[in-house]
């Protein structure tokens, strides 16, 4: 990504002109092997704006990604070099991999000719939403969130087979340069719809399931049109544009891991839910808060699955009934690619953040279980995910939503608020747990 300090600059004048080239921009891997090479990241991090840090260099992390611009590549590896620390190129010209990154064509009133290689525009996301509606019109309904700064609906679907059923949530797209995240929902709506797998279909029927595709349509418009790797929404401040909509929530806002500064990348907005995306889609869930049994915000990347809270490592609420299901779900994920997922807090698992969706969708609706996905990769491609891993990542990522439920009616979860029955081998498995619970 360009150096932050000109972003704004460039998105003013670029208006009108062609969508911005990343012609030789590098992304690093870097590797850290103790807390000095991670201070002397996070000091890079905090002091130089020419450099952009896809992972962000915590003390536990792992690896650590940042793009440099070709004229700041010599001095990044100088850094690097000088300080022992070891790293890798992982992608030598990121516009290779844009060029690669193909746009699919939906054709109109055919659900089908929607496919998992190639990724799709706001437009054709909508259109298919609409069609399935039309195409489903006793299971499938359209729905809306509000409206976008630029006006643009914040368009769902919610598909139920009849009253009373608990609610499975699911938001994606909020960082709009995530492209993995829409592909990967819009699959999971397919197969709720068409799928003949019988526990597929059983998860259709045992709840209401509200999927929002993008809930940033404003920025993945501009990331379509303008400016491939742009996270934020597009409502201007000053002369900058755009607030970190995933840390504009009324949670903790602004303690940790976000910016007063409207030309960084996870500025936080003048206020609490002062975006028009976070505001109505907070309105939206309010009166649908006592039903919601799981709630399932998608970003990319990382293989991870994390659990709120993201200012502090304290096991709150239920942390360990909410890790082990995780765990266990992960477990699922890994089975179809050998994907490997690590599963804990966001302040434990990848960094500090507040403001985020989970931890408002925690606090104040009481939602028994919510996850954030953190989908492939770790470090290879991060935000420019190859089209030829669209329909791994959406399989499998499948997989885990249904053990997921699985695994949370196991732990006593999402077993109640419904009428429909339990399936015979559920029921087994619920008989045995509670018999363990008095042994």
């Amino acid at each position: 990504m360009i150096p932050k300090l000109i972003l704004s600059l460039l998105i003013i004048t670029c208006v009108s002109c062609e969508k911005f080239r990343f012609d030789n921009y590098t992304l690093y891997k870097i590797l850290p092997k103790d807390l000095n090479e991670i201070k002397v990241l996070q000091n890079l991090y905090d002091s130089d704006t020419r450099f952009d840090f896809w992972r962000d260099p915590v003390p536990n992390a792992e690896y650590v990604t940042v793009v440099s611009a070709p004229k700041y590549k010599g001095e990044l590896e100088g850094l690097l070099n000088r300080s022992g620390i070891a790293f890798e190129v992982a992608m030598q010209n990121i516009q290779n991999a844009i060029d690669k990154e193909r746009v699919g064509q939906y054709n109109r009133n055919n659900i089908w000719s929607m496919r998992w290689d190639r990724y799709y525009d706001l437009s054709a996301i909508n259109a298919w939403l609409d069609d399935l509606a039309r195409q489903f019109p006793s299971l499938v309904t359209i729905v809306s969130a509000g409206t976008s700064y630029e006006g643009r609906d914040i368009k769902g679907v919610k598909i139920s087979h009849g009253e009373g059923r608990r609610i499975i949530f699911i938001e994606s797209g909020i960082h709009s340069r995530e492209w993995i995240t829409p592909s990967t929902v819009c699959y999971a709506i397919s197969q709720l719809l068409t799928s003949t797998d019988p526990e597929t279909m059983a998860a259709a029927r045992d709840f209401d399931w509200y999927i929002f595709p993008v809930t940033n349509p404003d920025g993945y418009v501009w990331t379509h049109t303008e400016f491939r790797l742009w996270r934020k929404n597009r409502r201007p401040y000053g002369s900058e544009f755009g607030v970190d909509l995933n840390r504009n929530w009324n949670s903790n806002w602004l303690v940790r891991g976000s910016s007063t500064n409207p030309s960084s990348i996870n500025y936080a907005g003048p206020g609490p839910f002062s975006e028009p995306e976070t505001k109505h889609l907070a309105d939206y869930l309010r009166p649908l808060a006592d039903r919601i049994e799981l709630y399932l915000s998608m970003h990319s990347s990382g293989q991870l699955l994390l659990i709120p809270f993201g200012n502090t490592t304290e096991p709150l609420a239920n942390y360990h009934d909410a890790l082990n299901i995780g765990r266990r779900a992960m477990g699922a994920l890994s089975v179809r690619y050998g994907t490997p997922y690590t599963t804990g807090n966001v302040a434990e698992a990848i960094y500090y953040a507040t403001g985020i969706t989970v931890d408002w969708v925690k606090e104040h609706l009481h939602v028994p279980l919510v996850y954030i996905y953190e989908l492939r990769d770790r470090g290879t491609y991060g935000h420019l995910l190859p089209p030829d891993q669209i329909l791994p990542t959406a399989e499998e990522t499948m997989d885990s939503f249904l053990d997921l439920i699985h695994q949370a009616r196991r732990f006593g979860y999402m077993n109640s608020g419904n009428s429909l029955s339990v399936s015979l081998g559920m029921k087994i498995i619920l008989g045995i747990t509670v018999l363990q619970r008095f042994l």
